[in-house]
């Protein structure tokens, strides 16, 4: 998807680049930088009602994020962690 196709580019484009990389340093990079502009972004529209939508999208970008750290990055799937 080109980046006049997304409906938030500031931080979907950088999103796009990170699920299609596949070197493991590089990818970590752009997962940060993503998670960066996604909070800086949560912060620019957490008092306005108007942003259900990107807030929707943000949350979903996470859970592609987590997905992406698990698969490629070999993190733990914290959501399936025993509590206690």
């Amino acid at each position: 998807m080109s980046e006049s196709e997304l409906k938030y580019p500031s931080w979907q484009s950088p999103l796009q680049e990170a699920i299609l990389e596949f070197d493991r340093e590089i990818l970590a990079k752009k997962i940060q930088e993503v998670e960066t502009l996604m909070f800086e972004r949560l912060q620019e529209i957490s008092s306005d009602p108007d942003h259900h939508d990107e807030r929707q999208a943000l949350s979903d970008a996470t859970t592609i994020l987590r997905g992406l750290k698990k698969a490629k990055l070999s993190y733990p799937d914290w959501s399936t962690q025993k509590q206690g």
